[in-house]
């Protein structure tokens, strides 16, 4: 009996343990990276917030050698071609395809806006260990 229980217990410790692990890395994917520390010039990327006339706000990604590439989207890995992620509070949106995207839906309150670059194959773009993005905070109202 005694057996039964300790068993028990630790079979419902490592269900929590592996729970928590999948919660915790929802929205995260790892597709691998591409060191590019080696380059004089790596691909980069900024993040800027304009709140929209109308509703939400408008996105920009601005990028430095670096080219979105929808085409070959899923293809084999191009040189400084790609795409973005998006991330909105550490959960991935979807990918950016150019550099605009409108933004609605907030709740109130804080919000980091994250941007990635990625490859065709969805690798991170990587220097000195870093994944190559930006991020930002906003306060929506």
């Amino acid at each position: 009996m005694i057996k039964n229980n300790v068993m028990k217990k630790l079979i419902f410790s490592a269900l929590l343990v592996l729970s928590y692990s999948a919660l915790a890395d929802k929205g995260h994917h790892h597709h691998g990276q591409i060191n590019v520390s080696h380059l004089k010039n790596p691909p980069s990327v900024e993040v800027k917030l304009h709140p929209d006339a109308m509703s939400g706000w408008n996105l920009e990604v601005v990028t430095q050698n670096f080219k979105f590439s929808p085409q070959n989207v899923n293809q084999e890995h191009q040189k400084g071609t790609g795409h973005a992620h998006l991330y909105i509070d550490g959960v991935k949106i979807g990918r950016l395809y150019n550099h605009w995207r409108h933004i609605t839906g907030l709740n109130s309150g804080k919000h980091t806006i994250k941007v990635t670059l990625n490859s065709n194959d969805h690798q991170d773009y990587v220097v000195n260990g870093v994944v190559v993005g930006d991020q930002v905070e906003i306060e929506q109202k």
